[in-house]
């Protein structure tokens, strides 16, 4: 083909359809929540006029839509003996094959059997007697005391991620013959697709609405913003959740104020999924702490380096004496990581045959001397107990990533282990390109 071809085919396709494309560093493929996140930035803090008249609409609108769905939502809910979670995302009587798959792949049997039970005993009887309703002893609510579980909606939310993360990614979502010209005026065309970009290091074009509605948000590319690039383009916190931001700023009291108004009169509207006592504000929150595997392994390494550090630091002081230091090893074993699990085991009376046993029995008084004590547990929750005992542990000894970094040199003695775990704790740009 002559170079004049080429030429002109290049400006046809760049220019007449994407844009001049720029290539830059390659981004992530599923940028999770941003549908959502991006709503919230539109409904609480517009940046433009036009934006500003849709907020007031947004809002003006929520409690005429919640008076219309959301309470019969709840009521059915209560009838079926359901939660209102379980309404909202699992519905376990409409589920289409790739939730049974994914239940089949992530969770253990008795997970989805304990959901399908719940359904199953107002299912069953209703056909049989019309208008049957779940009475208050039965429902899911009286029966684990809890109408929203967040550590099983992140799991799920998990689950999904993983499974889109292995499908083959397309242009356009959908399968479709695209010679056809017919294919085109298809509605998922409509912000969807990859209107932005078609390769993964390329740089996208966010300049219209299109891209708004496409990226869920406002995605700051060419902007110095790290929150962002880490989102986008880290291999340790690209596909994660990010946190919400209301575009309030409560560190003043003005703006405690207007994010306590926006707060509660979404609690009014929600009372079960939002609750006034469970108020923080956005500034008091801890930073959140990724979830990628390779970065939770280090950080798992780093809470075993803290808690050793404490108890050493509590033998040498005298808090914990020679011989409850010692049974304390044999019970745990501390040998590499403490396993605490045993002791939440014996603690939470899952073996009541190690209460009286002097390794637990020393092992209480080295917690208390830790301030460890005054952990609780939930058994409404589908989080593991091992993992309510680090994360509250994160906060009694308020580990951060920043403190990690600092720690790192203790950690890992081994140059090579600890210049590999630096690649993947490194958040800095130009180790980005």
């Amino acid at each position: 083909m002559p170079a004049t071809e080429v030429r002109r085919l290049d400006k046809f396709v760049n220019k007449a359809f994407l844009g001049k494309r720029e290539i830059g560093r390659p981004m992530k493929y599923n940028i999770r929540n941003q549908g959502r996140t991006g709503w919230v930035e539109l409904v609480f803090n517009p940046r433009t006029r036009v934006q500003e008249y849709v907020s007031d609409a947004i809002k003006f609108a929520h409690p005429y839509i919640f008076a219309m769905t959301y309470k019969f939502h709840v009521e059915k809910a209560k009838e079926a003996g359901m939660r209102i979670e379980d309404v909202y995302c699992n519905k376990f009587h409409k589920e289409p094959y790739i939730m049974h798959h994914i239940y089949a792949q992530y969770f253990h049997p008795e997970t989805l059997l304990e959901r399908v039970r719940d359904v199953r005993f107002y299912r069953q009887p209703r056909t049989m007697f019309k208008g049957f309703k779940v009475p208050d002893w039965a429902t899911s609510k009286e029966k684990h005391g809890w109408e929203v579980d967040a550590y099983s909606r992140n799991a799920w939310d998990n689950a999904m991620q993983d499974m889109k993360s292995e499908w083959t990614p397309v242009q356009h979502p959908g399968e479709r013959q695209e010679p056809n010209p017919l294919q085109w005026l298809r509605s998922d065309h409509l912000g969807q697709g990859f209107g932005d970009r078609l390769f993964y290091n390329e740089v996208p074009q966010l300049n219209t609405l299109g891209s708004w509605w496409r990226n869920g948000g406002y995605v700051a590319v060419n902007e110095d913003d790290r929150e962002q690039h880490k989102m986008l383009h880290s291999f340790t916190n690209a596909n994660q959740d990010r946190q919400i931001d209301f575009g309030i700023d409560t560190t003043t009291p003005e703006g405690r104020e207007a994010f306590k108004k926006e707060w509660d009169a979404l609690a009014e509207l929600a009372p079960e999924m939002i609750k006034k006592e469970d108020l923080v504000f956005p500034h008091e929150q801890a930073p959140a702490i990724s979830q990628e595997p390779h970065f939770q392994r280090v950080w798992q390494h780093y809470r075993d380096h803290s808690f050793n550090l404490a108890f050493a630091n509590g033998v040498e002081t005298g808090a914990i004496t020679e011989a409850d230091a010692d049974a304390f090893k044999r019970f745990v074993g501390m040998q590499s990581a403490p396993c605490i699990n045993v002791w939440i085991m014996a603690k939470t009376g899952k073996m009541d045959h190690l209460k009286d046993d002097e390794g637990f029995q020393a092992s209480m008084r080295v917690m208390s001397a830790l301030g460890m004590d005054a952990v609780e547990f939930n058994f409404k929750t589908a989080e593991p107990l091992e993992h309510q005992f680090w994360e509250q542990f994160d906060g009694m000894y308020e580990l951060t990533e920043a403190s990690m970094k600092e720690d790192l040199p203790m950690i890992v003695t081994d140059p090579s282990n600890r210049a590999a775990i630096e690649a993947i704790l490194s958040q800095d740009q130009e180790k980005l390109e």
